[in-house]
């Protein structure tokens, strides 16, 4: 084939070309915005609440915590936004002062400050039933919920086991034990 022939070729290709782009039916446009871009996986970090007589998952959009931390934050209780949905926490009676905590793989050992000395008067809880307070879910499933998302394992797959100083007993829990909703 001559170089005449091949040039001849290469137009008319070109032609074709364009006559056939033109003729899809797409109008040309201007610049469009497409909007903010793309976000994958936001941080966050996830506490637990009570709504009525349920555990419920609040999520706030900070960086994940460090078990500690994320404990602290949820002893400060419900934002003002929170609490006007009704969320509150019921850690503030049983649980006041700093919490020691330890953590492996799928396990959390939080150690509790010794419980606010009650007046004689006082009503006491029954004793006959063991029933795990919300207080002990709210922290149970924020624990689990830390370390889980960590090591990336399922946070039901994490025991939570809290001791009180003065007394030998240990309780352990799974967040599954809890009502939530």
């Amino acid at each position: 084939m001559s170089f005449r022939t091949r040039r001849t070729a290469a137009a008319l290709a070109v032609v074709v070309t364009s006559t056939t782009a033109a003729g899809c039916g797409i109008a040309p446009t201007g610049v469009r915005d497409g909007g903010e871009p793309a976000v994958g996986f936001r941080p966050s970090t996830r506490l637990y609440f009570v709504s009525g007589a349920r555990l419920r998952a609040v999520t706030r959009p900070i960086p994940p915590l460090t078990l500690k931390e994320t404990l602290d934050l949820l002893m400060d209780g419900p934002s003002a936004d929170e609490r006007k949905r009704g969320l509150r926490t019921d850690l503030l009676p049983d649980v006041h002062g700093p919490l020691k905590v330890s953590a492996g793989r799928a396990r959390v050992l939080i150690t509790l400050p010794p419980p606010r000395p009650t007046p004689a008067e006082a009503p006491q809880p029954p004793t006959d039933v063991p029933r795990p307070e919300l207080s002990l879910g709210q922290l149970t499933c924020t624990a689990a919920g830390a370390v889980a998302a960590r090591e990336n394992i399922d946070p039901d797959a994490v025991t939570v086991v809290f001791r009180r100083p003065g007394i030998s007993r240990t309780e352990s829990f799974h967040c599954s034990e809890f009502p939530r909703g």
